[in-house]
Protein backbone atom coordinates (compact mmCIF):
# COMPACT_ATOMS: atom_id res chain seq x y z
CA UNK A 1 0.00 0.00 0.00
CA UNK A 2 1.62 3.39 -1.06
CA UNK A 3 -0.26 5.41 0.48
CA UNK A 4 -3.40 5.50 2.97
CA UNK A 5 -6.40 8.06 3.22
CA UNK A 6 -8.75 8.27 6.08
CA UNK A 7 -11.71 10.45 6.29
CA UNK A 8 -14.24 10.92 9.20
CA UNK A 9 -17.57 12.34 8.43
CA UNK A 10 -21.55 11.55 7.33
CA UNK A 11 -21.32 10.43 3.56
CA UNK A 12 -25.16 10.52 2.30
CA UNK A 13 -24.29 9.07 -1.30
CA UNK A 14 -22.23 6.06 -1.79
CA UNK A 15 -21.99 6.73 -5.56
CA UNK A 16 -20.44 10.06 -4.65
CA UNK A 17 -17.33 8.49 -3.30
CA UNK A 18 -17.19 5.96 -6.43
CA UNK A 19 -17.02 9.36 -8.65
CA UNK A 20 -15.23 11.42 -6.61
CA UNK A 21 -12.42 8.89 -6.07
CA UNK A 22 -12.85 5.61 -8.52
CA UNK A 23 -13.48 3.67 -5.48
CA UNK A 24 -15.48 0.84 -4.90
CA UNK A 25 -17.05 -0.47 -1.14
CA UNK A 26 -15.17 -3.72 0.26
CA UNK A 27 -16.38 -4.37 3.89
CA UNK A 28 -19.20 -3.04 5.64
CA UNK A 29 -18.61 -2.38 9.89
CA UNK A 30 -21.03 -1.84 12.67
CA UNK A 31 -19.39 -0.28 15.56
CA UNK A 32 -21.51 0.49 19.14
CA UNK A 33 -19.49 2.42 21.41
CA UNK A 34 -19.41 3.09 25.21
CA UNK A 35 -22.24 5.55 24.85
CA UNK A 36 -24.40 2.69 22.78
CA UNK A 37 -24.23 4.78 19.63
CA UNK A 38 -24.44 2.47 16.63
CA UNK A 39 -22.91 3.54 13.52
CA UNK A 40 -22.50 1.87 10.07
CA UNK A 41 -18.75 2.32 8.65
CA UNK A 42 -17.37 1.39 4.99
CA UNK A 43 -14.44 0.89 3.44
CA UNK A 44 -13.39 1.69 -0.08
CA UNK A 45 -10.19 0.90 -2.09
CA UNK A 46 -9.10 1.13 -5.46
CA UNK A 47 -7.59 -1.64 -7.54
CA UNK A 48 -4.14 -1.66 -6.50
CA UNK A 49 -4.87 -0.51 -2.33
CA UNK A 50 -3.25 3.08 -3.09
CA UNK A 51 -5.55 4.70 -2.00
CA UNK A 52 -7.72 3.51 1.17
CA UNK A 53 -10.73 5.27 2.19
CA UNK A 54 -12.99 4.30 5.67
CA UNK A 55 -16.35 6.49 6.36
CA UNK A 56 -19.06 6.58 8.80
CA UNK A 57 -21.63 6.61 6.71
CA UNK A 58 -25.06 6.63 8.77
CA UNK A 59 -25.36 6.69 12.90
CA UNK A 60 -28.53 4.73 14.06
CA UNK A 61 -28.84 6.77 17.36
CA UNK A 62 -29.03 3.77 20.06
CA UNK A 63 -28.11 0.26 20.34
CA UNK A 64 -31.11 -0.74 20.97
CA UNK A 65 -31.11 -1.42 16.67
CA UNK A 66 -28.11 -3.59 16.74
CA UNK A 67 -28.16 -5.60 20.00
CA UNK A 68 -31.67 -6.67 18.67
CA UNK A 69 -30.26 -8.28 16.45
CA UNK A 70 -28.07 -10.16 18.43
CA UNK A 71 -30.24 -10.79 21.10
CA UNK A 72 -32.71 -12.59 19.37
CA UNK A 73 -32.89 -15.87 16.91
CA UNK A 74 -35.28 -15.11 14.71
CA UNK A 75 -36.94 -13.19 11.90
CA UNK A 76 -40.68 -12.38 13.17
CA UNK A 77 -41.94 -11.01 9.45
CA UNK A 78 -45.01 -8.80 8.80
CA UNK A 79 -44.07 -6.99 6.31
CA UNK A 80 -41.89 -6.31 3.48
CA UNK A 81 -41.03 -5.78 -0.64
CA UNK A 82 -41.77 -8.46 -2.81
CA UNK A 83 -41.06 -8.86 -6.59
CA UNK A 84 -42.50 -11.38 -8.92
CA UNK A 85 -40.32 -10.58 -12.48
CA UNK A 86 -42.51 -12.93 -14.67
CA UNK A 87 -40.84 -13.49 -18.38
CA UNK A 88 -42.53 -15.55 -20.94
CA UNK A 89 -41.84 -14.10 -24.26
CA UNK A 90 -38.09 -13.72 -25.01
CA UNK A 91 -36.19 -11.59 -27.88
CA UNK A 92 -35.92 -13.43 -31.27
CA UNK A 93 -31.91 -13.47 -31.17
CA UNK A 94 -32.07 -15.66 -28.32
CA UNK A 95 -33.96 -18.43 -29.66
CA UNK A 96 -35.50 -18.86 -26.34
CA UNK A 97 -39.38 -20.70 -26.50
CA UNK A 98 -42.50 -19.21 -24.66
CA UNK A 99 -42.87 -20.03 -21.48
CA UNK A 100 -46.78 -20.34 -21.73
CA UNK A 101 -48.26 -21.44 -18.19
CA UNK A 102 -45.79 -18.84 -16.27
CA UNK A 103 -48.22 -16.60 -15.71
CA UNK A 104 -50.18 -19.18 -13.50
CA UNK A 105 -47.47 -19.25 -11.32
CA UNK A 106 -46.74 -15.65 -11.10
CA UNK A 107 -50.25 -14.59 -10.24
CA UNK A 108 -50.15 -17.48 -7.08
CA UNK A 109 -46.90 -16.11 -6.00
CA UNK A 110 -48.59 -12.22 -6.58
CA UNK A 111 -51.15 -13.11 -4.47
CA UNK A 112 -49.35 -15.08 -1.51
CA UNK A 113 -47.10 -12.30 -0.79
CA UNK A 114 -49.89 -9.66 -0.71
CA UNK A 115 -51.44 -12.21 1.80
CA UNK A 116 -47.98 -11.78 3.97
CA UNK A 117 -48.33 -8.57 4.00
CA UNK A 118 -45.95 -7.25 1.31
CA UNK A 119 -46.06 -4.55 -0.72
CA UNK A 120 -45.97 -6.40 -4.17
CA UNK A 121 -45.38 -5.57 -7.69
CA UNK A 122 -45.15 -7.31 -10.83
CA UNK A 123 -43.16 -6.93 -13.92
CA UNK A 124 -44.36 -8.96 -16.98
CA UNK A 125 -41.78 -9.96 -19.64
CA UNK A 126 -38.93 -7.61 -18.32
CA UNK A 127 -35.73 -6.64 -19.90
CA UNK A 128 -32.70 -5.71 -18.15
CA UNK A 129 -32.80 -2.09 -18.32
CA UNK A 130 -36.36 -2.92 -16.79
CA UNK A 131 -35.07 -5.02 -14.20
CA UNK A 132 -32.36 -2.67 -13.36
CA UNK A 133 -35.27 0.38 -12.97
CA UNK A 134 -36.96 -1.89 -10.24
CA UNK A 135 -34.01 -2.34 -7.82
CA UNK A 136 -33.33 0.67 -8.26
CA UNK A 137 -36.60 2.10 -7.51
CA UNK A 138 -36.43 0.12 -4.66
CA UNK A 139 -33.42 1.42 -3.08
CA UNK A 140 -33.87 4.96 -3.87
CA UNK A 141 -37.01 4.45 -1.60
CA UNK A 142 -35.04 4.41 1.86
CA UNK A 143 -38.36 4.96 3.92
CA UNK A 144 -40.06 1.90 2.71
CA UNK A 145 -36.66 0.24 3.26
CA UNK A 146 -36.52 0.81 6.49
CA UNK A 147 -39.82 -0.22 7.26
CA UNK A 148 -39.91 -3.45 5.13
CA UNK A 149 -38.80 -6.32 7.60
CA UNK A 150 -37.77 -8.54 4.39
CA UNK A 151 -37.18 -8.24 1.05
CA UNK A 152 -38.17 -11.47 -1.61
CA UNK A 153 -37.56 -11.18 -5.70
CA UNK A 154 -38.89 -14.13 -7.52
CA UNK A 155 -37.61 -14.82 -11.02
CA UNK A 156 -39.72 -16.92 -13.00
CA UNK A 157 -37.74 -17.25 -16.62
CA UNK A 158 -35.65 -19.29 -18.71
CA UNK A 159 -31.85 -19.85 -17.22
CA UNK A 160 -29.28 -22.14 -16.85
CA UNK A 161 -26.68 -23.07 -14.19
CA UNK A 162 -25.39 -19.27 -12.62
CA UNK A 163 -27.63 -17.15 -14.85
CA UNK A 164 -31.45 -16.42 -15.90
CA UNK A 165 -32.52 -14.89 -18.96
CA UNK A 166 -33.97 -11.20 -18.72
CA UNK A 167 -35.94 -10.64 -22.38
CA UNK A 168 -33.03 -9.42 -24.21
CA UNK A 169 -30.17 -10.85 -21.97
CA UNK A 170 -28.93 -13.13 -19.32
CA UNK A 171 -27.75 -12.19 -16.12
CA UNK A 172 -25.45 -14.04 -13.24
CA UNK A 173 -27.70 -15.04 -10.58
CA UNK A 174 -25.21 -13.75 -8.28
CA UNK A 175 -25.20 -9.88 -9.39
CA UNK A 176 -28.95 -10.14 -9.29
CA UNK A 177 -28.52 -10.48 -5.69
CA UNK A 178 -25.91 -8.08 -5.12
CA UNK A 179 -28.28 -5.25 -5.94
CA UNK A 180 -29.29 -5.40 -2.44
CA UNK A 181 -26.19 -6.42 -0.32
CA UNK A 182 -24.31 -4.41 2.66
CA UNK A 183 -22.57 -2.61 0.43
CA UNK A 184 -25.10 -1.80 -2.18
CA UNK A 185 -28.64 -1.38 -0.10
CA UNK A 186 -26.84 -1.05 3.55
CA UNK A 187 -31.24 -0.49 4.79
CA UNK A 188 -31.33 -4.02 4.15
CA UNK A 189 -28.54 -5.18 6.50
CA UNK A 190 -29.54 -8.19 9.49
CA UNK A 191 -32.62 -8.31 6.93
CA UNK A 192 -33.92 -11.32 5.46
CA UNK A 193 -33.49 -11.17 1.94
CA UNK A 194 -35.28 -14.22 -0.47
CA UNK A 195 -34.43 -14.63 -4.01
CA UNK A 196 -37.11 -17.37 -5.67
CA UNK A 197 -35.61 -18.72 -8.74
CA UNK A 198 -38.08 -20.74 -11.06
CA UNK A 199 -36.10 -21.52 -14.30
CA UNK A 200 -33.33 -24.10 -15.46
CA UNK A 201 -30.19 -24.89 -14.47
CA UNK A 202 -29.05 -27.20 -16.95
CA UNK A 203 -30.31 -29.41 -19.22
CA UNK A 204 -30.46 -32.65 -17.35
CA UNK A 205 -33.15 -34.57 -16.15
CA UNK A 206 -32.96 -36.33 -12.91
CA UNK A 207 -33.53 -40.35 -13.17
CA UNK A 208 -33.45 -41.07 -9.66
CA UNK A 209 -34.02 -44.68 -8.38
CA UNK A 210 -35.92 -47.15 -6.64
CA UNK A 211 -35.25 -47.66 -2.64
CA UNK A 212 -36.63 -48.76 -0.01
CA UNK A 213 -37.99 -46.31 2.41
CA UNK A 214 -36.12 -45.57 6.08
CA UNK A 215 -37.47 -43.17 8.37
CA UNK A 216 -35.11 -41.31 9.85
CA UNK A 217 -35.33 -38.31 12.18
CA UNK A 218 -34.07 -34.92 9.90
CA UNK A 219 -31.08 -33.27 10.37
CA UNK A 220 -30.85 -29.29 11.18
CA UNK A 221 -28.40 -27.34 9.86
CA UNK A 222 -26.32 -25.34 11.62
CA UNK A 223 -26.84 -21.84 12.32
CA UNK A 224 -24.47 -19.31 10.67
CA UNK A 225 -21.73 -17.69 12.97
CA UNK A 226 -21.13 -14.15 13.90
CA UNK A 227 -18.13 -12.71 13.66
CA UNK A 228 -17.20 -10.89 17.17
CA UNK A 229 -13.97 -8.84 18.50
CA UNK A 230 -13.41 -5.57 20.92
CA UNK A 231 -12.23 -2.53 19.44
CA UNK A 232 -10.76 -0.31 22.19
CA UNK A 233 -11.72 3.02 20.48
CA UNK A 234 -15.07 2.03 18.71
CA UNK A 235 -16.60 -0.54 21.65
CA UNK A 236 -17.80 -3.55 19.93
CA UNK A 237 -17.34 -4.33 16.10
CA UNK A 238 -19.51 -6.93 14.20
CA UNK A 239 -18.20 -7.66 10.58
CA UNK A 240 -21.30 -8.37 8.20
CA UNK A 241 -20.42 -10.45 5.34
CA UNK A 242 -21.97 -8.97 2.18
CA UNK A 243 -23.53 -12.23 1.61
CA UNK A 244 -24.90 -12.08 5.45
CA UNK A 245 -29.05 -12.74 5.63
CA UNK A 246 -29.41 -14.15 2.00
CA UNK A 247 -32.02 -16.99 1.42
CA UNK A 248 -31.97 -18.74 -2.01
CA UNK A 249 -34.91 -20.96 -3.18
CA UNK A 250 -34.25 -22.86 -6.17
CA UNK A 251 -36.58 -24.44 -8.50
CA UNK A 252 -34.52 -27.58 -9.46
CA UNK A 253 -30.91 -28.52 -8.70
CA UNK A 254 -27.77 -27.36 -10.32
CA UNK A 255 -27.56 -29.00 -13.64
CA UNK A 256 -31.30 -29.95 -14.26
CA UNK A 257 -33.89 -28.60 -16.31
CA UNK A 258 -37.08 -27.85 -14.37
CA UNK A 259 -40.65 -28.38 -15.40
CA UNK A 260 -43.34 -26.26 -16.26
CA UNK A 261 -46.96 -27.10 -17.16
CA UNK A 262 -48.61 -25.04 -20.41
CA UNK A 263 -51.79 -24.77 -18.22
CA UNK A 264 -51.00 -25.54 -14.68
CA UNK A 265 -47.80 -23.62 -13.64
CA UNK A 266 -44.64 -24.66 -12.80
CA UNK A 267 -45.02 -27.76 -10.12
CA UNK A 268 -42.21 -26.19 -7.91
CA UNK A 269 -44.04 -22.87 -7.70
CA UNK A 270 -47.67 -24.28 -7.55
CA UNK A 271 -46.26 -26.79 -4.15
CA UNK A 272 -44.68 -23.45 -2.70
CA UNK A 273 -47.76 -21.38 -3.03
CA UNK A 274 -49.62 -24.13 -1.47
CA UNK A 275 -47.56 -24.84 1.29
CA UNK A 276 -47.34 -20.82 2.09
CA UNK A 277 -51.02 -20.49 1.59
CA UNK A 278 -50.81 -23.61 4.67
CA UNK A 279 -48.22 -21.99 6.61
CA UNK A 280 -49.04 -21.61 10.15
CA UNK A 281 -47.55 -18.55 12.41
CA UNK A 282 -45.43 -20.78 13.89
CA UNK A 283 -43.79 -22.81 11.26
CA UNK A 284 -40.23 -21.33 10.39
CA UNK A 285 -39.45 -21.41 6.49
CA UNK A 286 -36.79 -23.85 6.67
CA UNK A 287 -39.66 -26.36 6.97
CA UNK A 288 -42.02 -24.65 4.81
CA UNK A 289 -39.17 -25.12 1.80
CA UNK A 290 -38.21 -28.59 2.90
CA UNK A 291 -42.34 -29.54 2.35
CA UNK A 292 -41.74 -28.03 -0.96
CA UNK A 293 -38.32 -29.78 -1.58
CA UNK A 294 -40.29 -33.63 -0.58
CA UNK A 295 -43.76 -32.48 -2.78
CA UNK A 296 -42.19 -31.65 -5.75
CA UNK A 297 -39.22 -34.27 -5.37
CA UNK A 298 -41.35 -37.44 -3.80
CA UNK A 299 -44.35 -36.54 -5.16
CA UNK A 300 -44.50 -34.55 -8.71
CA UNK A 301 -44.21 -37.19 -11.88
CA UNK A 302 -44.58 -34.89 -15.21
CA UNK A 303 -47.46 -36.37 -17.61
CA UNK A 304 -46.00 -37.88 -20.47
CA UNK A 305 -43.82 -40.84 -21.84
CA UNK A 306 -41.47 -42.45 -19.37
CA UNK A 307 -42.33 -40.02 -16.81
CA UNK A 308 -41.87 -42.98 -14.31
CA UNK A 309 -37.99 -42.25 -14.44
CA UNK A 310 -38.04 -38.42 -14.38
CA UNK A 311 -37.45 -36.00 -11.00
CA UNK A 312 -36.75 -33.00 -10.37
CA UNK A 313 -35.47 -31.87 -7.19
CA UNK A 314 -35.82 -28.08 -5.41
CA UNK A 315 -32.88 -26.53 -3.49
CA UNK A 316 -32.23 -23.78 -1.02
CA UNK A 317 -29.04 -22.46 -0.16
CA UNK A 318 -29.18 -20.30 3.09
CA UNK A 319 -27.09 -17.57 4.86
CA UNK A 320 -29.59 -16.82 6.88
CA UNK A 321 -28.29 -16.03 10.88
CA UNK A 322 -31.81 -16.81 12.42
CA UNK A 323 -34.98 -18.59 11.83
CA UNK A 324 -37.30 -17.48 9.62
CA UNK A 325 -40.93 -16.64 10.92
CA UNK A 326 -42.78 -14.97 7.60
CA UNK A 327 -46.63 -15.54 8.55
CA UNK A 328 -46.71 -12.84 11.31
CA UNK A 329 -48.75 -10.29 9.83
CA UNK A 330 -52.04 -9.02 11.74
Amino acid sequence: MNSAMKLCGDLFAISAVKNSFSLWPRLCILTLNKQGITQLWMLFHDADYSVVVFIRLRSCGGKSSLLAHLDHEKYLISSGIAVVINNTEFHNNLKLGDRTGSDVDAASLFQRFQELGFDSDLLNDATKDDMEDKFNEIKNDKKSLENAGCLIVALLTHGNEDSVFMTDESVKIKNVMDYFNAENCPELIMKPKIFIVQACRGTGLGSGVNRTVVRRDPNQADAAAEYHEYDKTHGEVIRIPNEADFLAVYSTSPGYGSFRNTEQGSPFVRYLSEELLKMKKEDDFYKVLTRVNKDVGLGYKPNYAHSDIITQMPCFISHLTKDLYLKQKG
